[in-house]
């Protein structure tokens, strides 16, 4: 026997017990999954948004025209006419040299400012899609701008404009 006192059996508290009936001190607590289930739900939610932002601006008729008349004049606001004449479709391309649309490029820029500001005032649907678009200069010469894309190549280009 050891030198320390026993309490009587009475006034001993029996061990903590689970469903199986055996005491807690052998039993492994049940692990918890919560944070799989929020990173699995986390990670679902992302391609859904990953995969409605590729629909909307790759795969359906709203994004690629839209994506392409904004390339077309961001590189014209930066002044970038070769980039601009590359969003210009082929045969665009025939009856237009890049020399012939760069010197219309600059003559514009000469005279009312560089492209400062543009917005669309249509959506751009469907193929062939047009697009109005309204051009803000550096003079605050506002003008409006209509733009016909199409795709070609796998992707969408400008087949006509009335206005740089």
């Amino acid at each position: 026997m050891s030198n320390i006192m026993q309490p009587p059996p009475e006034y001993r508290t029996p061990p903590a017990t689970y469903n199986t009936g055996a005491p807690a001190y052998y039993q492994r607590p049940r692990p918890s999954y919560r944070w799989l289930w929020i990173v699995v739900g986390i990670f679902l939610l992302l391609c859904l948004i990953g995969g409605a932002l590729v629909w909307v601006f790759a795969v359906s008729p709203v994004g690629g025209p839209t994506i392409a008349s904004d390339q077309y004049y961001t590189a014209i606001r930066d002044q970038d006419f070769a980039k601009a004449y590359s969003y210009l479709g082929s045969d665009l391309q025939v009856r237009l040299s890049q020399q012939a649309f760069t010197q219309q490029a600059q003559q514009q820029d000469e005279a009312f400012g560089r492209v400062s500001h543009y917005s669309y005032g249509n959506v751009p649907l469907g193929d062939p899609a047009a697009a109005t678009i309204t051009v803000t200069r550096a003079s605050g010469t506002t003008y409006t701008v209509h733009l016909e894309l199409r795709q070609e190549g796998g992707g969408w280009k400008i087949t006509a404009f009335d206005r740089i």
